[in-house]
């Protein structure tokens, strides 16, 4: 096991480590083994980069959400049941960022923060909830500065008028029992659909998630608020997508390409392909920090759309605190 692999603490410098990486590798895997003091003996020892390896947020960040949270009522710390130990929101907090960021399991994942599997799960829906309610519409916000956004996005560009581009992504889920065909998309893997809305500098201005992956780029448009409200939010400018979706006054789509495109309509496509590329990349930027994104392994699809949209939430609290993500991590 190396520095990067588990810990983040060379092995010989902690006795337990070893003990855990022994227990872990045996075969029988029937005996659970927890790290008791996980928080104060290791992460409190982590260098700031190997903070920012397993949380996937940089300390700084980290400390902001964690001031932002010390009194929403919700994360109260309460008596605790009878023998049931008091966990801190800086742990709740830890232990959601490092299930987020990885694709670790859900087992392995209690054990390292000491915790049972059905404390972690109350724990985290609890936190995801908050992030919900409390950030989202803090931070998932349409941009009241229209034109200073559009002026961003010609000088990038050369494209006027733009103040965001829109597009979904497939968020890769186990099979729901009883349904599973109407999330099986065309891509031959079962998934969720994030539909979102960027800016000119990735974060995330609007956000729909949650139909089968099944389900058309273009039905999941008609069924979003955003719909309706797109119109009034563009104003005169306007977004870029994609052929999925269709095109409005406000929502820019390529020229259809049927072998009969004048020059003009194929540099036009060009420019805007090259424009709208800017909300691939968010959602590359964002499976790529929070891992869990890649494969979310869970029954419950409230569950799953609740993780979805927290990540999408501190991908934009990221770039607002300059919290770039280094491609080493």
């Amino acid at each position: 096991m190396t520095e990067d692999e588990d810990f983040g603490i060379p092995e010989e410098d902690c006795p337990a480590v070893t003990l855990y990486v022994a227990c872990s590798n045996t075969q029988d895997q029937r005996k659970r083994y927890r790290v008791e003091r996980f928080v104060q003996d290791f992460v409190s020892r982590y260098s700031l980069d190997t903070f920012k390896t397993f949380f996937r947020v940089s300390k700084t960040t980290f400390e902001a959400v964690l001031e932002n949270i010390q009194h929403i009522p919700e994360l109260l710390l309460r008596e605790p049941a009878a023998g049931t130990p008091q966990i801190s929101q800086e742990k709740d907090l830890l232990m959601m960022l490092w299930y987020i960021g990885s694709q670790e399991t859900i087992r392995s994942i209690a054990d390292r923060f000491n915790v049972s599997e059905s404390t972690f799960h109350s724990h985290n829906r609890r936190m995801l909830d908050v992030f919900q309610k409390y950030f989202l519409k803090k931070f998932v916000i349409w941009p009241n500065d229209l034109q200073n956004v559009c002026n961003e996005f010609e000088l990038k560009k050369n494209f006027p008028g733009v103040v965001g581009a829109m597009d979904s992504t497939h968020i890769r889920i186990k099979p729901p029992s009883g349904h599973s065909n109407d999330y099986f998309n065309r891509k031959k893997f079962h998934s969720v659909i994030l539909q979102a809305v960027c800016r000119e500098d990735k974060r995330f201005t609007d956000l729909f998630c949650g139909w089968p992956g099944r389900v058309h780029d273009a039905r999941v448009f008609q069924n979003s608020r955003f719909r309706e409200r797109g119109p009034i939010l563009c104003g005169q400018c306007h977004l870029l997508s994609d052929g999925a979706y269709p095109c409005k006054r406000w929502l820019i789509t390529p020229y259809r390409n049927r072998g009969n495109l004048t020059r003009d309509q194929i540099k036009f496509n060009q420019i805007l392909s090259g424009t709208r590329v800017i909300i691939e990349n968010a959602f590359g930027l964002l499976k790529g920090r929070f891992r869990r994104l890649q494969f979310v392994e869970m029954n419950d699809i409230s569950y799953v759309v609740k993780t979805v949209i927290t990540a999408c939430i501190l991908h934009s609290i990221c770039i607002l605190n300059q919290d770039e993500l280094d491609e080493q991590f």
